[in-house]
């Protein structure tokens, strides 16, 4: 039988029924980040474990440690900004999609909210996450516990290093990010004995970058873990991050 010919009310010709196929891919850089963190995390430890004289100041170190903290916290706030979006975009809804486990409510009230803080411009990394808590009907985080206190002492900590200002320092001065900080870490090996300002000299170093890593990570895994998500990031390390190791 021969097939009928498009119909000219539908507006529609032969040639124009099939158009070009178009592909579309979307990223999602939070993992990269939390690569980057447990690279140059790695990349410290190994500097301070190095054979060599103490105390003395590496540049590499210095700048890895850095990198390391700045990359956890991005990805921190990289995470639930891709959700939100998601949300926004009615993307990954069903299927093995990153929001396919919530309620069409949460998913709703996530993409309000979305839009009227200007695409979360408005909020800051923290306050992301408990919006996420509270569109999906759970409890919010309380900022002066773990796991949002270290979580935000680490966004503190990348903040006061993106938006470094110099300054001069006793060595006997306390600053004020030693008050938060010391302690919660051990400090830099390269500077044992050294009679430097335990900021940044003393504290930026392995275990600064390791707990930054873990810090963030703790809230990214216990809210997503809450409310039912498997995000990128899980995803890519169980798959053995594509073949390279952080």
């Amino acid at each position: 039988m021969q097939e009928p010919e498009p119909s000219a009310a539908a507006g529609i010709s032969s040639e124009e029924s099939v158009g070009p196929v178009r592909i579309f891919m979307r990223s999602y850089f939070s993992t990269n980040f939390l690569w980057t963190a447990l690279h140059t995390s790695r990349l410290v430890s190994e500097l301070e474990s190095a054979e060599g004289d103490r105390p003395h100041f590496d540049m590499a170190h210095r700048s890895y440690a850095a990198s390391s903290v700045i990359a956890s916290a991005t990805f921190l706030e990289a995470v639930v900004s891709e959700l939100f979006q998601d949300a926004l975009d009615g993307h990954a809804l069903d299927g093995d999609g990153y929001l396919e486990p919530l309620r069409v409510e949460a998913v709703s009230a996530m993409a309000k909210v979305w839009r009227a803080t200007s695409n979360g411009r408005s909020l800051d990394a923290l306050e992301k996450w408990q919006w996420l808590l509270e569109c999906c009907d759970r409890e919010r985080l309380d900022r002066g516990a773990a796991p949002a206190q270290d979580a935000g002492l680490v966004i503190r900590l990348r903040n006061a290093l993106v938006h470094f200002k110099p300054e001069n320092v006793a060595a006997d001065e306390e600053h004020e990010l030693e008050k938060s900080l010391k302690g919660r870490f051990p400090d830099n090996y390269l500077m044992e004995g050294s009679g430097n300002p335990w900021w940044p000299s003393h504290g930026l170093g392995h275990g600064c970058s390791a707990w930054a890593v873990s810090s963030s990570r703790a809230l990214a895994d216990h809210v997503l873990a809450e409310v039912g998500i498997e995000p990128n990031y899980s995803r890519i390390e169980t798959a053995g991050w594509n073949g390279l190791a952080p």
